[in-house]
């Protein structure tokens, strides 16, 4: 149900903001991996925190399409970001600065 969704607010031109909720180990590792690989590939890892949320999922939305990000691999970065803006998981830094 939430990835229909997502897939609706995703084509509507909103980002679905799913509750901060556990993301297993894997999931975890793959959306650390996706923001360095589509995020960090062309500019620093912006922390949510200093965003008010409309404007994060503002630029998520513009970002997704740009980076060609699949609709789950959206929804996951999603849900790791609202757990770094919770304080559940810390925020990154780019490799290597």
């Amino acid at each position: 149900m939430r990835l229909a969704l997502t897939v609706f607010a995703a084509l509507a031109g909103f980002v679905w903001t799913a509750e901060a909720e556990d993301l297993s180990p894997a999931e975890l590792t793959a959306a650390r991996k996706l923001n360095v690989t589509k995020c960090a590939k062309c500019h620093k890892l912006y922390q949510p925190n200093d965003y008010s949320v409309p404007d994060w999922d503002t630029w998520m939305v513009k970002m997704a399409k740009k980076s060609k990000l699949k609709v789950e691999q959206t929804s996951l970065l999603n849900r790791y970001f609202d757990l770094q803006r919770a304080g559940a998981v810390p925020a990154e830094k780019k490799p290597g600065k």
